[in-house]
């Protein structure tokens, strides 16, 4: 895992789930379980969210995450192999990659725009890791398609969110045409998407949607299998 990719290509079924305690709970056996679900169901881009979560809680459930990752079987298909996105923390994702199996996990970070600079990221991690962006317009956007420590980058909220205490003003999809048109890496649209708005979004340019409430912990498989059926 020394070299980096040139191309990160977005997940074939473009859906980008985001595994987030504030939902799932902080407990390992929650989080490992609805991330098994997840890859199951045939995910392939994931992302841990454990806001306001402890250093040391956060890297065991980034930790277990990992082993459920290492463990999940391959389609065979190298260019939409899992990806495990930890959002925040450039410590973490870097651990996870030194403790790994030689190319046997896969791990991306995400960065929001009051987070570590992908540049000094990117100076963190192993060159192989992609780092994503959040971007909450145009501006935003063209500079995460100038930087070339940015791999991919989100574009959002799109629509309303409650899954944050301060969200950005909503972008709508006007936002995600306007990301669309001055960037050429993966475009992840975020913000309040469910079944129903996430072909919307599609249309509007995103190469993917990323979900947190459209998840319901409760019946987990089948709200996945209702946004990839959406998607499809």
């Amino acid at each position: 895992m020394n070299a980096r990719p040139s191309v990160l290509r977005p997940p074939a079924s473009r859906l980008y789930a985001i595994v987030d305690t504030g939902f799932f709970g902080s407990e390992p056996a929650a989080v490992t379980g609805a991330v098994r679900t997840l890859l199951d169901c045939g995910v392939r881009w994931i992302q841990l969210r454990a806001k306001g979560v402890p250093d040391l809680a956060a890297w065991r459930l980034a930790e277990a995450v990992g082993r459920v990752f290492e463990e999940a079987p391959g389609d065979g298909a190298e260019e939409d192999a899992p990806v495990l996105w930890i959002n925040d923390s450039a410590a973490i994702a870097a651990a996870l990659l030194a403790n790994g199996p030689q190319g046997g996990l896969r791990v991306g970070l995400h960065l929001g725009q009051d987070d570590l600079p992908p540049a000094a990221a990117r100076r963190a991690v192993p060159p192989a890791c992609p780092i994503g962006r959040s971007t909450h317009g145009r501006e935003q956007a063209e500079e995460a398609e100038s930087d070339p420590a940015v791999d991919a980058l989100a574009i959002g909220p799109v629509f309303g969110t409650t899954t944050k205490e301060r969200p950005d003003p909503v972008v709508g999809l006007v936002g995600v045409a306007e990301a669309r048109e001055v960037t050429s890496k993966p475009l992840i649209g975020i913000g309040g998407i469910d079944a129903e708005g996430a072909p919307r979004v599609v249309e509007a340019g995103a190469d993917a949607v990323a979900v947190v409430s459209a998840l319901d912990p409760a019946g987990l498989a089948a709200s996945c299998r209702l946004l990839l059926r959406a998607l499809a």
